[in-house]
């Protein structure tokens, strides 16, 4: 059996056991439309010393706890953002070590990476992809002011990135595809979010700049209508743009019911909204709107959770 047909089996066995797992939803929020059955967290903890990645299986609850955690010696090293590429495949950025580690599914308790990225690598906070699967990796300190470099895959760990996109970048902690054709940057020290038509190259500059309404953004997110959900950590709120977004732009609502310093947001097929807050993780039922507050929060297993993702 050669290692695709190998991993093959292996996702299916896995399919079939999540799947199981998730017979009723018990008024959690439903399993994704495919076989995305799990909701990822990174904690960022006390940097490297305890830096953990923890899975829980849908149906979720608030009394849920993790059915698996990814210590530091496997890999997570001041976890941050995390990202699914289109194989399901996860990574990890790594603050702490100046490392991306992807792992393959599925993954557990003594997974290991199958990749690990440092050239071009500086205190990574995010990653994204995006329709070409191209890596594009926020760095806080890539520069005087940070930047986010991009790869081509496929991925090795000598892999160098192409180039740096660094007009318009300061302080970088998100970033993000909109799944169309543009990547949007996340940058906290500009109180901003840029964004930058796709393909990109090193002197690509800002279609786009929001700032409307932007205290301290520090992650975004893109629902199932484009319209963008920025994270902002210092006014403790969820800020939602609607398309066609431009620097003009000004904020349709905020979410603030149950936002606590919070660090990331990422949704699942199904249209749920996940937020990391300071101590927890709290789940939002479309449709949203400013009177949004979470049905269901999350809170055993985490120790400063910082990126979030549902994958398989």
């Amino acid at each position: 059996m050669n290692g695709l047909t190998l991993r093959a089996a292996l996702l299916l066995s896995a399919c079939t056991i999540v799947l199981a797992a998730c017979t009723s939803n018990n008024g959690a929020p439903p399993p994704p439309v495919n076989v995305h059955q799990r909701l990822f967290v990174a904690n960022f903890a006390a940097g490297g010393a305890s830096s953990s990645l923890v899975a829980y299986v849908f149906p979720l609850t608030a009394a849920i706890a993790p059915n698996s955690t990814l210590p530091s010696s496997r890999g997570p090293n001041g976890a941050t953002g995390i990202a699914f590429d289109f194989a399901d495949d996860l990574y990890i950025a790594n603050a702490s070590n100046n490392t991306i580690v992807a792992y393959i599914p599925f993954i557990g308790n003594s997974s290991s990476p199958s990749l690990t990225l440092t050239n071009g690598i500086s205190q990574p906070q995010d990653m994204t992809f995006d329709n070409a699967s191209n890596l594009y990796v926020a760095n806080l300190t890539g520069g005087a002011i940070g930047n986010v470099t991009v790869y081509s895959p496929p991925f090795v760990n000598s892999s160098f990135p192409l180039f740096a996109i660094s007009n318009g970048i300061n302080g970088p902690t998100g970033v993000v595809s909109d799944g169309v054709g543009d990547v949007w940057v996340t940058n906290r020290a500009g109180h901003n979010v840029t964004a930058y038509g796709l393909p990109a190259t090193a002197a690509s500059v800002p279609f786009a700049t929001v700032s409307s309404g932007l205290t301290g953004p520090v992650a975004s997110a893109f629902d199932l209508a484009s319209d963008l959900y920025v994270v902002d950590n210092t006014a403790n709120a969820i800020v939602v743009y609607k398309p066609p977004i431009t620097t003009a732009s000004t904020p349709s609502f905020s979410i603030t019911n149950g936002i606590s310093a919070p660090r990331y947001a990422s949704f699942d097929q199904g249209g749920f909204l996940y937020v990391s807050n300071a101590t927890n993780v709290t789940i939002y039922q479309p449709p949203f709107s400013a009177a949004s507050a979470p049905f269901l929060t999350i809170t055993n297993g985490l120790s400063t959770p910082v990126g979030v993702a549902v994958g398989f």
